[in-house]
């Protein structure tokens, strides 16, 4: 087969299929090359190295999530955090496969600038939502920056919870978490 006329998003899948199996390390490009169908040469010539494969996998699964999130309105801070948390245990779920490469690979040194970056991002967004929620009376005041990372660290609890012992389905923990968190900064709330 031609190496061209191999669509990248075949490649990524099946990557993310052999990653997620074997992990990113026991992975080797040869097996990737040869469940695509093309010879490993041809592969080399579309990525360099299992890195380069591994990053652009990485961006590909989550381009839209960053596209979603970021693009959260602060008009209504109840909504946009309820519309976060919801996000984020439903991509979790649908990028299962990315995350399990996440979490078993964990130490990947050329992942934690991704991992860094992508924790400022979320983190900045959900302050963000506090600090308008602060400001609108419409949660107690805070520190929103700790109060932030709390929020970002429940909602990566609930998605280990989800993913590694099957606990909930993703409504209900996304409904549960919301209200746990909201009904800890709710002005007015006892």
């Amino acid at each position: 087969m031609n190496q061209r006329s191999v669509p990248k998003s075949k490649i990524l899948k099946v990557a993310l299929d052999l990653f997620s199996s074997n992990g990113y390390s026991g992975t080797k490009m040869s097996e990737i090359a040869r469940d695509v169908g093309i010879s490993v040469g041809a592969f080399y010539l579309r990525f360099k190295s299992k890195q380069e494969l591994c990053l652009e996998l990485i961006k590909d699964q989550t381009k839209d999530f960053k596209e979603l999130t970021k693009n959260l309105s602060t008009k209504d801070p109840l909504k946009a955090l309820n519309t976060y948390i919801t996000l984020n245990l439903n991509y979790a779920f649908q990028k299962r496969q990315l995350l399990s490469i996440f979490i078993r690979e964990h130490k990947l040194p050329f992942i934690q600038s991704l991992k860094r970056d992508f924790f400022k991002t979320q983190h900045k967004i959900i302050r963000d939502i506090l600090i308008a929620g602060v400001k609108k009376g419409v949660f107690s005041s805070m520190n929103c920056k700790d109060t932030a990372s709390m929020i970002f660290a429940s909602i990566r609890g609930a998605i280990l919870l989800k993913l590694v012992f099957r606990v909930g389905n993703v409504r209900d923990m996304s409904k549960s978490l919301f209200n746990l968190i909201t009904n800890g900064i709710r002005r007015g709330v006892s």
